[in-house]
């Protein structure tokens, strides 16, 4: 597949190769068959994509499971780069355990098809466990070489510090990203229960220290594609994203794309990495013409001016 631009990407410390800085989301595979899974990713490596984003819990293992029946084909694993997650929580409590990474990991390995996984996070954080063990459970996984980097999905950025500050302390490689919420979208509430946004003082701490995040929801579930609107309109979408201010957001993407010839969808994929820290966005796709529209996205380059636009309407004025 050519679709005519070039992806952009991103170093994330401790990964062997340039992350493509959309890097495809799987949450939406269980629903499709593996044929169309097949192409799907056949059509986002094509089109420049270095890595895909996992989990354990994505369809209680079955995204994992038709991603590693496509890797185990035609030299995939080669191609492509492994993001998945363990420990999360589940009814009963915390599964931030050694003995629950340990099964995790085990599972999704199996899973996988592979012996390695490029960046593992760890789903959830549990506060309550001392940061100096996570690290070090996950460091021997390292050390074993079943993961490579590591680092934690939805973790405070003061939990974040601390694992800096212990690794620093021990000598050990540590957090190499996080896995937050970012997008143009701002939301009424969590979409999930322990899950964490990045706000706008969080945004400064992610430049002052280099850590690379991986946006989940980044274009908002749908919400730029109209999935708000109409007698079909998706739940959660009208749930977290309906508000008067992500309408306002969406018009201006809207108009800003007009002037590009591109979609609202596409603007909100570029104002996710366009951004003065280290952006990636994880991107749903359920078709490949999904992944060719998204593609579009991996080069638009927006001004800072133009992000400041889509988020408040105003273009800063020079003094």
């Amino acid at each position: 597949m050519d679709v005519g631009h070039p992806m952009k990407y991103q170093r994330v410390p401790g990964v062997p190769r340039p992350v493509s800085k959309l890097t495809l989301g799987s949450m939406v595979l269980p629903s499709l068959s593996q044929p169309a899974v097949d192409a799907l990713m056949d059509s986002w490596v094509d089109g420049g994509g270095t890595m895909v984003d996992t989990a354990r819990g994505y369809g209680r293992g079955r995204s994992e499971e038709m991603l590693g029946e496509w890797l185990a084909r035609n030299g995939n694993r080669q191609r492509t780069m492994l993001l998945t997650k363990g420990c999360h929580h589940d009814a009963v409590g915390s599964r931030v355990t050694a003995e629950a990474l340990r099964t995790d990991l085990e599972g999704s390995l199996k899973a996988l098809q592979t012996d390695h996984i490029e960046l593992y996070l760890l789903h959830r954080d549990d506060p309550s466990v001392p940061v100096g063990d996570i690290v070090e459970w996950l460091d021997e996984h390292r050390k074993a070489g079943r993961i490579g980097a590591f680092g934690g999905s939805n973790w405070s950025v003061g939990r974040v510090q601390e694992a800096y500050e212990y690794s620093r302390l021990m000598g050990i490689d540590g957090f190499a990203a996080t896995s937050n919420y970012f997008g143009l979208a701002t939301a009424n509430e969590h979409m999930w229960s322990g899950v964490e946004l990045i706000s706008d003082k969080d945004k400064q701490w992610y430049q002052e220290t280099g850590t690379v995040n991986f946006a989940w929801s980044s274009l908002g579930r749908g919400y730029f594609a109209g999935r708000g609107e109409g007698k079909d309109a998706d739940e959660d979408v009208v749930r977290v994203y309906v508000n008067d201010t992500n309408y306002e957001r969406r018009c201006r993407a809207l108009e800003l794309g007009k002037s590009k010839w591109l979609t609202a969808v596409q603007i909100a994929g570029a104002y996710a990495i366009c951004q003065p820290f280290a952006s990636i966005a994880l991107v749903g796709c359920a078709s490949v013409n999904e992944v060719e529209s998204v593609l579009q996205a991996s080069d638009i380059e927006l001004t800072p001016e133009e992000v400041t636009f889509l988020e408040n309407g105003h273009w800063p004025t020079s003094n």
